[in-house]
């Protein structure tokens, strides 16, 4: 099962910064435990099938195919809003393209269940 989490809550929602860039980088490394894999802020919105996962994989372009390609390798994977605009034009219809629809800003972390 494929699980995604997306950034719902902010503690520096408040802080200021000359460079959205910057605030965007803020923000991901102290909501994600490092080293450790918790996610602090942020709420799973999603499961995605093993198949279904699959599918997207098979039907995406070369793009596509390296960055969500990757879960099987780390087991976990982040999706920024650049990287949602690169996917969302390859990707077939299902309920994981919406999401990447509604990414405007924060970003998605899919992590996968290990078999054990």
């Amino acid at each position: 099962m494929i699980k995604v989490y997306k950034l719902v809550k902010r503690h520096l929602d408040g802080a200021k910064s000359e460079s959205a860039e910057l605030n965007q980088i803020k923000i991901f490394s102290t909501c994600v435990g490092h080293g450790i894999g918790t996610i602090d802020f942020s709420e799973k919105i999603l499961e995605i099938s093993e198949e279904e996962y699959e599918l997207i994989l098979e039907n995406g372009d070369e793009y596509l195919r390296f960055k969500l390609g990757n879960l099987s390798k780390y087991f976990e994977i982040e999706i920024f809003p650049e990287h949602a605009a690169k996917l969302l034009p390859q990707m077939i219809d299902c309920s994981f393209k919406e999401v990447l629809k509604d990414l405007l800003e924060g970003y998605l972390v899919l992590r996968k269940d290990l078999d054990f």
